[in-house]
């Protein structure tokens, strides 16, 4: 038993996984540039900064607005692959097309509500999650290029939302 622990715990995978600073290891010093190494050689922590300040986790109305519009981007994504299937945007087709959607395909209606709904919920969440950034003044310096790229995905939600309620 001792020998196969040996060699367990000298192998190439067991070092890569049970490296210092992986979240796995225990022992590591608790310190800045460790806390920064930890997170940016995870998966799990690489989306989330190194440090946070004490109000910017504050449960309030407007947390997670991001998320819940990346969520419903998700959630469009999927339904609208689906309804691609049964939909085709033609004046001839469209009307039949729908109807056999309510009718005559398993959950064909919820996933088109869900579809519906989620995109009014994105217009809505976008909406106010810029409103936010604006008010708090996230928007300025070193922030400038998120707050550009915010007003870029602003626009494309409000322009894919104009051409979604066409079809």
């Amino acid at each position: 038993m001792t020998n196969l622990n040996s060699t367990v715990q000298g192998s190439q995978a067991w070092n890569s996984i049970f490296r210092p600073g992986s979240i796995f290891r225990k022992g590591y010093s608790d310190s800045p540039r460790n806390r920064s190494y930890v997170i940016m050689n995870s998966v799990l922590y690489h989306l989330h900064p190194v440090k946070v300040k004490r109000h910017a986790v504050k449960v309030s109305y407007t947390l997670c607005l991001g998320g819940l519009s990346f969520f419903l981007f998700i959630l469009l994504t999927v339904t609208g692959i689906f309804l691609m299937f049964f939909y085709r945007p033609t004046a001839i087709n469209a009307w039949d097309d729908i109807y056999a959607l309510r009718t005559s395909v398993a959950f064909g209606l919820l996933v088109r509500n869900m579809h519906r709904w989620g995109a009014h919920l994105m217009v809505l969440s976008v909406f106010l999650h810029m409103a936010r950034v604006f008010y708090h003044g996230a928007y300025k310096a070193p922030r400038e290029f998120n707050w550009v790229i915010g007003v870029i995905l602003l626009t494309l939600t409000l322009l894919l939302s104009f051409t979604g309620y066409l079809l």
